[in-house]
């Protein structure tokens, strides 16, 4: 009788259950299926949402959303200030303003899709 050698193979490792797998491992998933070329906006979407549950992820949605609101607010608010020392000056700040409420506006019409995306990653 001839006994086994142990040297030739790899000891086994744990396998994570669906969902349970650590962030690095699913951020690295998610990267990959991603493709070759993906878009800046893809990437970043990706890095913030991997890993997190679908509930953190509509918390930080909505966070973002409030943050973005209250700064066109508080920026709508000293644009008129502002226009008593320079009317472009108000002008500009309320450009940026409306610039804010609409990044806030299409946050909140993709915010599902994102919940949607961190349960599928």
């Amino acid at each position: 009788m001839t006994g086994k050698k142990r040297g030739g193979h790899q000891p086994s490792s744990k396998g994570f259950r669906p969902g349970k797998e650590p962030a690095h491992l699913k951020k690295q998933r998610a990267k990959a299926q991603l493709g070759k070329n993906p878009s800046w906006a893809q990437k970043h979407a990706v890095n913030a949402i991997a890993g997190r549950s679908p509930q953190e992820v509509r918390a930080m949605v909505q966070a973002w959303g409030r943050t973005l609101n209250a700064g066109a607010l508080l920026l709508a608010i000293g644009g008129v200030f502002l226009y008593g020392w320079a009317v472009p000056a108000g002008v500009a700040v309320h450009l940026v303003s409306v610039g804010l409420l609409f990044l806030g506006y299409r946050l909140k019409k993709q915010g599902a899709g994102l919940v949607d995306m961190a349960e599928t990653l």
